[in-house]
């Protein structure tokens, strides 16, 4: 995790993009720098949470894990709404 803890803080900024939407407010946020793999055990809906937002409510990951820094992929090659929306819906929901 040092490397990861290195990284953050030479991207951290007191800003929110101004093309996202959120309802939480974290304690600092990062540039779209760098990207990570997230291991998790379910896609739920959250009514705090904006990704993929329905009635209120947007998906969020149940006990996420970080799991590695993707050298290999840069920020706009992430996983989008629509496949998160997608591998909700193969998980049952």
């Amino acid at each position: 995790m040092g490397k990861f803890a290195e990284e953050i803080g030479k991207i951290k900024t007191k800003n929110a993009p101004a093309d996202l939407d959120f309802k939480m407010q974290p304690d600092f946020w990062v540039r779209p720098k760098i990207v990570v793999e997230i291991a998790y055990d379910n896609i739920t809906k959250s009514p705090v949470h904006t990704c993929g937002e329905e009635e209120g409510k947007g998906f969020a990951l149940r006990f996420p894990r970080l799991v590695r820094l993707r050298d290999d992929k840069g920020p706009y090659d992430v996983t989008t709404t629509k496949e998160i929306r997608e591998m909700y819906k193969e998980e049952g929901g």
